[in-house]
C-alpha cells in the first residue's frame, strides 16, 4: 500500500511537493544572489578603503624621503608598521620601481620581488585595485605610485591589501541574519503550500486527477449520447458547451465555443435568462424548420449566476401527445361516429330494399352521398393539407351531432403548407379554435364559419361563431394559462394557441368579440421565419 502511494501520490501531496520545491529554489536563488551582492559590496568598500590608505601613505614626505635614502627598508619599515596598526590594513608593502620589497609584515620577505603578477601597471605609474594571490594568500590590493613632486619622477609604489578570508568574515556578518529569515520564509512557504493544496483539494471536492478525467469523459459521453440538444453560456453570454445534437438542430458546422451566443443564434433568449435569472420552461419554437421544445435555465452556484443552459427536444417524439391535445384524436373519434352513422344509414337502406321500396331507396342514396361528396370535393380543391382536411371532416361531423353547423367560406383556399408552418401546428391552432367555438355554442343551433386565405407571405385563418361572445373586460386575459369560465382543469386551449402562433410560427392572433353576437379569431402565420432558440 505504501509503495502504491509512492508510485501514485495524491493530488494534495503532488501540489505540496511542487510548491515546496519552487519555494526552496526561489529562496536558494535569493540567498545566493544576496551573498554575491554582499561580497561584491564588501570587496568594493575594502578596495576603496585600501586605495585611500595607499594614497595617504604615498603622499607622506617621510615615505618619499625614505625611498630616496641609502637604506629605504631601515627608514620605511618602522613607519609602515605603525601605519598598519592604526589603519587595520592586513599588509602595507612599499616597493621600488623594479618590484623589490622595502617593507613587509614578514621581514624575511624584505628585499625580495613582490608576487601576484598584478604589479606591472603600477610600476609604470598607474594606480588601481586588483585581486591576486600573493605569498600570504588571495587578497585585494590597492596600488598607488609614489611621485617626487620636485623632479616629477616615480620613486616606488605603495601596496595596501586585505585578505579575502577576512572579506568573507565581514560578509558573513550580513549573510547569517539573512539565512535566519530565509529559514522563516521557507517554513511559512511550506505551511502555505500545504494549506493551498488542501484548499485546491476541497475545491475539486476531494477528487484526484484520474477521477476528474474519468468524470470529464463520462460527461462528454453522456452529452453526446443525449437526443436532446444542450448549449450552455457563461455570464457574458459566450458559449462554453454544445453537444452534437444541438449542433445538428441548430445547423452549427464550426466549433462555436468562445463565441457570443448571438453570433451563432441571432434571436437567442439565453442573454435574457442570464439577466432575469428566471427559468423558461417548455417553450415551443421552430429552428431550421424543425419544431422543438426548449427549456432555458440560469446556472447558479451559491446564489451567484454563472450563465445559462438551454436544452432542445425535437417535438417529433411528442407529436402524439400534441395531436391528442389539438383535436386530431377527436377527428378520429369523429370518423368513428361517421362510420357509425353510415352503418345506421346502411341498415335503413337495407330495410327499404327488403320492403321493395326501390325508388325510396334510390332517393335516400342520392340524398346521403350527395352532401358528403360535395364536401369532400370542396376540401380536395380548396384545402390541400390532408391533416387539416381530416380535422375539418371530423369537426363537421362532431358539430352535426351537437346541432351546430360548420361552414367553410367558398372563397377559402389553402395550398400545401410551407416547411415553416408544420401541419401539426396548424391542426393544433384550428382544432382548439373550433373546439372553443363549439363549447361556446353548447346549447346547439349555432353556426361556425371557417375561412382560409393563402397569401404570398402569410396564411390567414379566420374562425367566427355566433355564440354569446366574450365580455370586453375579459378579453385581455383569455390567452393566459388556466383562464376559463368552464370550471377547473380547463383553460389551456387558447394558451396553447397563443404559444404556437407566437413562439413557433412567429405570427399573431387578433380577437374581436361582441356580447350576444359572437366572436371572431384571426390568426396570421408568416411563411418565412428567423432562427430562434
Amino acid at each position: 500500500m505504501l509503495s502504491n502511494r509512492f508510485l501514485h501520490p495524491s493530488l494534495q501531496l503532488r501540489i505540496s511537493v511542487i510548491f515546496i520545491f519552487v519555494i526552496i529554489l526561489i529562496l536558494l536563488i535569493i540567498g545566493f544572489s544576496f551573498k554575491q551582492i554582499v561580497i561584491k559590496s564588501v570587496e568594493y568598500e575594502v578596495g576603496n578603503n585600501a586605495m585611500e590608505i595607499a594614497h595617504f601613505i604615498a603622499l607622506m614626505p617621510a615615505v618619499r624621503e625614505g625611498l630616496k635614502s641609502n637604506n629605504p627598508s631601515f627608514t620605511l619599515q618602522p613607519i609602515v608598521e605603525v601605519l598598519q596598526q592604526r589603519t587595520h590594513a592586513k599588509f602595507i608593502v612599499v616597493i621600488n620601481n623594479q618590484g623589490i620589497r622595502y617593507t613587509h609584515p614578514n621581514q624575511d620577505l624584505i628585499g625580495k620581488t613582490i608576487t601576484g603578477g598584478d604589479e606591472a601597471p603600477a610600476l609604470k605609474g598607474e594606480e588601481y585595485i586588483s585581486k591576486a594571490v600573493g605569498v600570504s594568500g588571495p587578497s585585494i590590493r590597492a596600488f598607488v605610485p609614489v611621485i617626487d613632486p620636485v623632479l616629477n619622477e616615480q620613486l616606488g609604489v605603495v601596496v595596501v591589501g586585505m585578505f579575502e578570508k577576512n572579506i568573507f568574515t565581514i560578509a558573513k556578518q550580513y549573510v547569517n541574519p539573512l539565512l535566519f529569515w530565509l529559514i522563516i520564509a521557507l517554513s511559512f512557504g511550506i505551511l502555505a503550500s500545504i494549506l493551498l493544496a488542501r484548499k485546491i483539494k476541497a475545491i475539486l471536492h476531494g477528487l484526484e486527477p484520474d477521477e476528474i478525467a474519468k468524470l470529464f469523459q463520462e460527461r462528454e459521453a453522456m452529452l453526446e449520447s443525449l437526443r436532446e440538444g444542450v448549449i450552455a453560456v457563461d455570464r457574458n453570454a459566450r458559449i462554453t458547451l454544445v453537444n452534437q445534437a444541438a449542433r445538428n438542430m441548430l445547423s452549427i458546422t464550426e466549433n462555436p465555443v468562445g463565441k457570443k451566443i448571438t453570433e451563432v443564434i441571432e434571436d437567442s433568449a439565453l442573454p435574457r435568462v442570464i439577466m432575469t435569472e428566471e427559468s423558461e420552461k417548455d417553450i415551443k419554437i421552430v429552428v431550421n424548420g424543425i419544431p422543438i421544445l426548449t427549456n432555458r435555465t440560469p446556472i447558479k452556484v451559491n446564489s451567484v449566476s454563472f450563465g445559462a443552459v438551454a436544452t432542445f427536444r425535437d417535438m417529433t417524439d411528442i407529436r402524439e401527445l400534441a395531436e391528442e391535445l389539438t383535436g386530431v384524436k377527436k377527428y378520429v373519434d369523429g370518423l368513428r361516429a361517421k362510420t357509425h352513422e353510415f352503418m345506421n344509414k346502411l341498415q335503413t337502406l337495407s330495410g327499404l330494399l327488403e320492403l321493395q321500396e326501390y325508388e325510396e331507396a334510390k332517393q335516400y342514396i342520392i340524398q346521403t352521398t350527395g352532401k358528403q361528396q360535395k364536401l369532400l370535393q370542396f376540401l380536395n380543391r380548396h384545402v390541400r393539407d390532408p391533416k387539416t382536411s381530416g380535422l375539418l371532416l371530423g369537426k363537421i361531423q362532431q358539430a352535426e351531432e351537437l346541432n351546430i353547423k360548420i361552414t367553410i367560406d367558398p372563397a377559402s383556399h389553402l395550398n400545401p403548407l410551407p416547411k415553416e408552418i408544420p401541419s401539426e401546428m396548424l391542426v393544433l391552432v384550428l382544432g382548439n379554435l373550433l373546439e372553443n367555438a363549439m363549447e361556446a355554442l353548447n346549447e346547439g343551433g349555432g353556426e361556425i364559419n371557417v375561412t382560409f386565405l393563402d397569401k404570398p407571405n402569410e396564411i390567414i385563418v379566420i374562425v367566427e361563431d355566433n355564440g354569446p361572445g366574450i365580455p370586453e373586460e375579459l378579453l385581455p386575459g383569455i390567452f393566459q394559462k388556466g383562464f376559463s369560465s368552464k370550471g377547473m382543469d380547463r383553460g389551456y386551449g387558447l394558451h396553447l394557441i397563443m404559444n404556437q402562433v407566437k413562439q413557433v410560427a412567429k405570427g399573431k392572433i387578433d380577437v374581436h368579440s361582441i356580447v350576444g353576437e359572437g366572436s371572431t379569431f384571426v390568426v396570421r402565420l408568416p411563411k418565412h421565419l428567423k432562427k430562434s432558440s
